[in-house]
């Protein structure tokens, strides 16, 4: 994995883990979820602080 990958990863696995998601389907749908809520957010920020 890249350093790139890993760091877009990062919130996702930092939540699955304090959840003690296991299972695979399991931890990545809850890696999916955080996810898209934090890089939305980061996002939505960054265009609100732009504008």
């Amino acid at each position: 994995m890249t350093a790139l990958t890993r760091a877009f990863l990062f919130p996702g696995q930092v939540v699955s883990d304090l959840l003690g998601a296991g299972s695979g389907d399991d931890r990545m749908m809850i890696r999916t979820l955080i996810n898209m809520l934090f890089w939305n957010l980061l996002m939505v920020i960054g265009v609100v602080l732009v504008y």
